[in-house]
């Protein structure tokens, strides 16, 4: 387990005081921490007393919130939804050390490089903030520039992350499929990518490839010779969110076709998807055209991706809840055994709950969250890329419903499904996978006669072993074990207290007058009522008794003090 450094002593303080002062005082002891003063008991919902703990914990907490809230996979609905209240409500770093990374990066001063840079910034978050400059030729930009020490700051959160998580590990339980270690590892994962501006470049460049010949959809261009790791220099695009569309039914519904269009087009040509379309990240600029900002978030789909995710569009569509169930469940990797018939029964009740409705006709909280919701319920572990692919689903349903609330979804997808039907059984494909298919069974069938060989070959040099697996031997071995020892404790009673009986029953004279013999069998006797006492404790206890977690703990004792463990 990661120690904590003496310099993060203060961080952890200030984290333990707002968590308790949240209401989270018992896990902090939990987790063994302590903070001043005593756990305060909040009546709010465990969902919003966490968003507020990020929110007042600083950048690093609020972007693992943000995080979370496009991982349906990691963390439950309710807490999604207070998830993606939090805002990066983060004041504007000074101009100066805006100017210091920009000349740092470019290498040359911001006059050399800008004909004019607005020192007050269009947009400022967590990590990074927006700053509108005009180029040498006149070209209007958008520049995002790192906040300056961030990533240092998130480095260290990192480290405490991780050693609180790991404090936390065995201790608290964590609902779904993730271990407090294993979410900090996907927010690390994450936020390395967010650090990252030429990762976002690739994204924005890739993405504009992708629709160059689609007129409908705009993607920044992007400025390779001024972005670097630290500073991202796009194409400034002009015009309204899409949020803003509410109630213009026309033009609202118009920009929605283009939304699915593209949506469509993102996940089952290109590959590659818009991971955070909410309407802040959407445009629609003066001439109708839709643009998409922030490429922060994004997901790639192979080609096996790509059918499973078909295969559920089309079954979710044609409302078939078996195939919906079994292609998640072979989506995805599985933790012992799986009630396919309940979960089946699952995903018939969430279907039921879309068929013929309009988006107002349903709840705030109806999304294809609830299918991923649903799998990690009955331990089907997907990845992240169908998480995110869902969560972003999500928020266009909710864009939807916002703009278009008496739209039935079912019935604006259906063509795109036919669409899917049609490719997936036009003669070109069903010509492709049957030359596929042969291709895995000529290749099955040449290396039988070798995989024989070895099979034969490794029986007679008798180094082939069948081992057998028995979930249920481990708790049969602990009990037999459990039992030996109440029977030799009962035996050596037995013997103590007979002996014990047979040495006090004479009364025989004592050398020097001590009555040796009577104090040796009364010893026995109290030895044997003790260990008759132990064998009852032994029996009623066993539940709570664990040598090697007391080992364990002696051990770490030991080493705290001694630097090493007792052999």
């Amino acid at each position: 387990m990661p120690h904590i450094n003496i310099r993060d002593l203060g961080r952890v303080r200030q984290i333990s005081a707002v968590l308790a002062r949240h209401g989270f005082g018992q896990l902090v002891r939990q987790a063994g921490l302590e903070f001043d003063g005593e756990p305060i008991d909040v009546k709010m919902p465990w969902a919003r007393r966490l968003r507020l703990v990020l929110a007042d914990l600083g950048p690093t907490f609020v972007k693992l919130g943000q995080v979370l809230s496009v991982r349906p996979d990691i963390v439950p609905r309710e807490f999604i939804d207070e998830l993606e209240m939090l805002q990066d409500n983060v004041p504007p770093a000074a101009f100066e050390d805006v100017r210091r990374i920009l000349e740092e990066e470019l290498g040359d001063s911001v006059e050399a490089r800008f004909q004019t840079f607005e020192t007050v910034p269009m947009a400022s978050a967590s990590i990074a903030q927006v700053h509108r400059a005009i180029l040498a030729d006149g070209t209007e930009v958008a520049v995002k520039v790192q906040r300056p020490g961030i990533e240092e700051k998130i480095r260290s959160d990192l480290h405490i992350l991780y050693s609180l998580a790991h404090l936390a590990a065995g201790r608290l339980q964590i609902p779904g499929l993730y271990t407090p270690v294993g979410i900090v590892q996907e927010f690390e994962a994450a936020i390395h990518q967010e650090l990252d501006f030429l990762q976002e470049a690739r994204s924005l460049e890739l993405f504009r490839a992708n629709f160059k010949d689609h007129d409908q959809i705009v993607v920044p261009r992007v400025y390779r010779e001024r972005t670097t790791r630290r500073v991202l220099v796009m194409e400034l695009l002009r015009g309204e969110k899409l949020s803003q569309l509410r109630g213009h039914a026309r033009r609202a519904g118009a920009c929605m076709d283009k939304l699915i269009e593209a949506t469509y087009l993102q996940v089952f040509e290109h590959g590659f998807f818009h991971g955070d379309p909410h309407p802040g990240n959407l445009l629609v600029l003066e001439d109708g055209r839709l643009g998409f900002l922030d490429f922060g978030i994004t997901g790639r789909l192979t080609a096996e991706m790509q059918d499973v995710i078909v295969s559920l569009f089309i079954a979710l569509v044609y409302e078939d809840a078996e195939s919906i169930a079994l292609s998640l469940y072979r989506a995805g990797a599985t933790e012992g055994r799986v009630d396919l018939k309940g979960f089946k029964r699952e995903i018939e009740r969430l279907m039921v709950k879309y068929r013929g409705a309009t988006l107002s006709d349903l709840s705030q909280s109806a999304s294809l969250v609830e299918f991923i919701e649903t799998a990690s319920r009955y331990r089907i572990r997907l990845v992240p890329e169908y998480a995110v692919l869902a969560r972003t689903g999500s928020i266009l349903d909710g864009i939807a419903r916002d703009l278009l609330p008496d739209v039935d979804i079912v019935r604006e997808v259906r063509p795109y499904a036919q669409r899917l039907l049609g490719a997936r059984l036009s003669a070109d494909r069903l010509g492709g996978d049957a030359l596929r298919l042969m291709q895995h069974a000529q290749i099955a069938v040449r290396d039988v006669p070798i995989q024989l060989n070895q099979l034969l070959t490794d029986l007679e040099g008798g180094v082939l072993t069948l081992r057998t697996v028995d979930p249920d031997a481990s708790l049969l071995r602990e009990e037999i074990r459990h039992a030996g020892i109440r029977v030799v404790l009962a035996l050596f009673t037995a013997a103590l207290m007979i002996s014990g009986a047979i040495l006090t029953a004479p009364w025989n004279p004592s050398p020097w007058g001590i009555p040796l013999w009577t104090f040796l069998g009364f010893f026995s006797a109290m030895a044997g009522l003790v260990f008759f006492f132990a064998v009852g404790t032994h029996y009623l206890l066993i539940a709570q008794i664990h040598p090697r977690e007391w080992r364990r703990r002696f051990g770490a004792v030991w080493r705290f003090f001694f630097g090493k463990r007792p052999s």
